[in-house]
């Protein structure tokens, strides 16, 4: 099939209901795109688009293996397709349409912070893996931007990461903003043709992150397996760049260089249970004046407390995990912000109705907390979100029942029990069920709907204890007890119409709550 390009954009029918197909798009015989797609007709669930505006008046030729009989639904149009679901979640980042999983190269440079992600703009399943893109001015609202980086003849564009190179070093320019991925080779038909493994790739951008160029200046060749996921980071005490890369199994190796181009093996760990999406940070620790300890960072939200020199990162602690519930992953901190440690995970929700696929967590800022059980991360959500807030609401009680209906504004509720001994509160909303039992000890999230237990968290009796819900559409996040309690739980749909149902025989137990205006 032949398209003459009259309009930038192609439009792709796509039916969840189909099989899977692959397609190729050419111009003048060079391979352009490989989409693997559910090709549908007039009658189907939405539309994904493909920019071809930098071909306009040329031919595009479509092959499609097994697909053939479905081309005639593609065709050129001058817009996007747009995109209408009216339960979108507001405090949470979301693509237009398509799967999306983990963040990349998130950056803050020029005042303007950058969210790439993994996103598969072709179907609500993982696949085609490409560098989505969105700006903000204060990670709360985002603008959607063009896609940055494509599969193609290296491999899928996997996870990586961004960092301004204030010197020039790299020689791209000063304040040129360099981005290190993962080629996936093999993992789509055109570099698996080509005998491609998984490469770390360069690409820079000199337009302030709005478009990348793919160069040759540095790779780092296949080491084993599916190696991948750089993260890079300036270590001012050595005067020098660190990159921390996943290996394989529980695996990673660190790398040194001082001009972002040459970077020397420094040293290679392996936790037990930690693997991809490697990251390595130093945090404050709250409840300790001047104190300061090294984290090393992996998907899961596996951690491991140390100290680093620049050279060689020294376990201080065993393995821990940070979250309270299993929806977050693939977490990354932002480069270019000064002063603290920000952080952003996807939420590996199964929101399709939207016709796309999984969240970004609420940026949280990182620290550390002393315990008797040693240090523990803290998450809270960025300052930034503050703004948004309006008037508070408060509720001092004794036994009591309090029914909130929700306004379609994303609320938080702050929830304080002095330090009880005994009694129980519970808020129920839609399908998710909070219970903080201090009879038996333990604050419970469940799904009502499928009876899931989604965390287990132990409380100490007599101690004050303080949780935080933010409930947005599809999602409520929780934070606890000076963040060292957080998780999130996976809504209905549009919980923000919904009744909040708050009943408690906890006694010093006290609620306040207000809206977020968006």
């Amino acid at each position: 099939m032949k398209i003459k390009i009259t309009e930038p954009y192609i439009w792709l029918p796509v039916d969840n209901r189909r099989e899977e197909k692959k397609i190729h798009f050419y111009i003048d015989g060079k391979k352009i795109e490989e989409i693997d797609i559910r090709l549908g007709g007039t009658d189907c669930d939405f539309y994904a688009c493909c920019d071809v505006s930098s071909y306009l008046n040329k031919t595009l030729e479509i092959v499609g293996h097994g697909a053939e009989h479905m081309l005639d639904g593609i065709f050129c149009w001058p817009e996007k397709p747009q995109h209408v679901y009216p339960f979108r979640p507001q405090l949470h980042f979301a693509p237009e349409v398509g799967w999306h999983n983990d963040p990349n190269g998130l950056i803050y440079a020029n005042g303007v912070y950058h969210l790439y992600y993994q996103w598969n703009p072709y179907g609500v399943g993982w696949g085609n893996m490409h560098w989505g893109h969105a700006v903000s001015k204060d990670m709360i609202r985002w603008e959607h931007c063009p896609v940055v980086l494509k599969p193609d003849e290296t491999g899928t564009a996997y996870s990586g990461c961004a960092i301004q190179d204030k010197n020039n070093l790299a020689g791209f320019g000063k304040d040129a903003l360099l981005y290190y991925y993962t080629a996936a080779g093999g993992r789509n038909e055109w570099s698996r043709s080509r005998g491609n493994l998984f490469t770390q790739r360069l690409a820079y951008s000199l337009d302030n992150g709005q478009t990348l160029k793919v160069s040759d200046k540095f790779k780092i060749e296949h080491i084993v397996n599916e190696n991948r996921d750089p993260k890079v980071f300036y270590h001012e005490p050595t005067k020098a760049y660190i990159q921390v890369l996943y290996l394989d199994e529980n695996e990673f190796v660190l790398y040194r260089s001082e001009d972002l181009l040459e970077w020397k093996e420094i040293q290679r760990l392996d936790f037990h249970g930690m693997w991809e999406c490697p990251d390595l940070f130093e945090l404050n620790v709250i409840n300790e004046d001047n104190k300061k300890k090294w984290v090393f960072w992996s998907a899961d939200g596996y951690y491991v407390i140390g100290e680093f020199d620049g050279y060689t990162f020294k376990a201080e602690s065993s393995v821990q995990n940070a979250y309270s519930s299993k929806l977050p992953y693939a977490a990354q901190s932002f480069s270019g912000i000064e002063g603290r440690v920000v952080n952003t995970a996807w939420l590996r929700l199964k929101n399709v109705r939207g016709h796309y696929c999984g969240l970004m967590s609420i940026p949280t800022e990182l620290a550390l907390k002393k315990t008797d059980k040693g240090y523990r991360m803290c998450f809270r959500p960025v300052r930034e979100l503050e703004s948004y807030r309006g008037k508070e609401n408060s509720f001092e009680t004794n036994p009591e029942v309090i029914q909130l209906k929700l306004q379609g504004n994303p609320v938080r509720i702050d929830f304080s029990w002095d330090a009880p001994e005994e009694g129980r509160t519970k808020a129920v909303i839609q399908n998710i069920e909070m219970t903080a039992d201090f009879n038996s000890g333990c604050l419970r999230f469940q799904d009502r709907s499928t009876g899931e237990e989604i965390s287990y968290i132990t409380l100490r009796k007599g101690e004050k204890t303080k949780l935080s819900l933010i409930i947005d559409q599809e999602v409520i996040e929780f934070f606890g007890n000076d963040g060292t309690i957080y998780g999130m739980a996976e809504t209905e749909e549009n919980v923000l119409k919904q009744k909040l149902h708050i009943t408690m025989d906890a006694p010093k137990t006290s609620v306040t709550w207000y809206e977020y205006h968006i």
